[in-house]
């Protein structure tokens, strides 16, 4: 399977206080907000951690090349000491695929978003970005914060969105980035332009966590692991762009390239930490200018920052098929088949319950826990023609997955549910689950019933089949059981649906 034009709309919607959209409509709404054109830069995303410095060293004395001037010499007055030796190799590890919460201010985005101002400011307003008058302002107090904490609860991030920190230029904030398709994630620090009138982004700095990276450049529009940090191939433009690297004496490792119309850099810090940053010129007519000498200045004006690894454990992935970079075009061009196929999948609905109201269908492009690739979905929604115990109309949501980015059944007890479809007692979880995973006409099949009361229950039911898809349907009723309507009926009813149309040779594997 080829991975084509990784996006970074998980990244544009993925301020703390603004969770995740939940299916394509949202997405969209992301798009129309006028980073269409910016969806396509395989760049974008970059990747996250260390491979250790003497594998970073290795690595980069095959292509050195250098900067010559020594205009790029550090600053004398910042320090870059070794990090913590690990007993594993950072660059096959990773951290749990949740994001992480913050019960107490976080002194790690105040020290970005200060160095970032200092490093990059000028920069950026003599590129015609923003305007000078965009970095006047103050951080939030940690009173302040704490103060929202203790007042509405949620986690420091979501203070300061309280507080009405969350559209300045070089906002950080924490992300979890995905890894083998929700088993595991990356962690970054990420800071995107804030200019909302801009129809698309001007720059993206991002401050990356040990574990999960490689410095080797490489593709970072893909899902592999370890990621990359930044490319020597074509991505912004259909030439590669001009590559070098250089290691100083510091100790930091400083990679740029050129691509014309835009640049990136990254830089490599002898604790394991990295630093990355890519700036949309021109590619899209903007016009901004800015020297690739005055990026690395400011690149290596930005100093080496302590994160917390404690986390970061050596993973064994699951075998499973990756998943999907987002790509609005695949929801535009795969419609005429989630039509088709959810036309099908009601016609079956009504032949067991009768006629139905249906709202909507269509192909979602569906985000994974950690954001950052997609499961390729059909899905719709129904009412049926009869109403449960209370009264109301009992609705159900019928969701094809087409190959790529799950595994089939149940988690295994005691693990998290990853890329699982059928959620079932995750750890912490203390929902009652009761779950099944059962052969039905030679195809598993997961069930989860989740009851609040003998009254009220929900239940979902996932059909696997051999030749990579997947159908899943949820429902609820409350004020009691309905007759024909429930876990066995359903079981059934799941297992008769139709296959989903696509073309399986898009998505065969090696």
């Amino acid at each position: 399977m080829e991975h084509h034009d990784h996006t970074e709309q998980l990244l544009l919607r993925g301020r703390p206080d603004d969770p995740a959209p939940p299916s394509a409509v949202d997405v969209k709404q992301v798009m129309r907000r006028g980073y269409r054109a910016q969806a396509r830069r395989t760049a974008a995303i970059g990747a996250a951690s260390t491979a250790g410095v003497a594998a970073i060293a290795a690595v980069l004395a095959l292509s050195l090349n250098g900067f010559g001037d020594g205009s790029q010499a550090p600053d004398a007055a910042q320090s870059f000491p070794a990090g913590e030796s690990f007993d594993f190799d950072p660059a096959t590890a990773a951290y749990p695929p949740v994001h992480p919460q913050y019960d107490s201010p976080d002194p790690v985005g105040r020290e970005l978003n200060s160095a970032a101002k200092d490093a990059f400011g000028e920069l950026a307003v003599n590129a015609g970005i923003f305007d000078a008058d965009a970095l006047d302002y103050e951080f939030p107090s940690d009173e302040a914060a704490l103060e929202i904490m203790d007042e509405h609860g949620g986690d420091y991030y979501a203070a300061l969105s309280e507080l009405g920190f969350n559209q300045e230029q070089f906002n950080f904030a924490p992300r979890a980035i995905d890894a083998e398709g929700g088993q595991a994630s990356l962690r970054a620090y990420v800071a995107l332009d804030s200019n909302e009138e801009a129809e698309t982004l001007a720059y993206r700095i991002a401050g990356y966590q040990p574990g999960g990276w490689t410095a080797e450049p490489g593709p970072t529009g893909d899902v592999s692991f370890p990621q990359h940090l930044i490319s020597d191939e074509a991505s912004w433009t259909d030439e590669a762009p001009e590559f070098a690297t250089e290691t100083l004496d510091d100790g930091r490792t400083l990679m740029t390239a050129d691509h014309g119309c835009a640049l990136e850099a990254a830089v490599v810090y002898p604790n394991g930490s990295a630093l990355t940053s890519w700036w949309d010129l021109d590619c899209e007519g903007q016009g901004h200018e800015m020297s690739l000498e005055d990026l690395t200045d400011a690149m290596l004006a930005m100093p080496q920052i302590e994160y917390d690894t404690g986390e970061l454990a050596p993973v064994e992935f699951l075998d499973m098929q990756p998943g999907w970079p987002s790509d609005d075009s695949w929801v535009q061009s795969a419609a005429p088949d989630a039509q088709a196929s959810l036309d099908a999948a009601v016609t079956v609905i009504e032949g067991v319950y009768g006629a139905t109201e249906r709202h909507g269908g269509s192909a979602v492009g569906l985000h994974t826990d950690s954001a950052e690739v997609v499961q390729r979905t059909y899905t719709t929604d129904v009412t049926l023609p009869f109403d449960d115990g209370i009264g109301t109309p009992i609705s159900m949501n019928v969701r094809y997955f087409l190959p790529g980015g799950w595994l089939p059944g149940l988690p295994p007890e005691g693990a998290g549910t990853g890329p699982y479809l059928v959620e079932c007692g995750a750890p912490g979880d203390d929902k009652d689950d009761q779950c099944a995973q059962t052969d039905v006409d030679g195809r598993t099949v997961a069930t989860r019933t989740w009851c609040i009361d003998e009254a009220t229950c929900s239940w979902t039911i996932g059909v696997f089949d051999d030749a990579g898809w997947a159908v899943l349907i949820e429902t609820s009723v409350d004020g009691g059981t309905v007759d024909g309507y429930g876990l066995e009926a359903l079981t059934a009813l799941a297992a008769s649906l139709p296959a989903p149309v696509y073309d399986p040779a898009e998505y065969e594997t090696d």
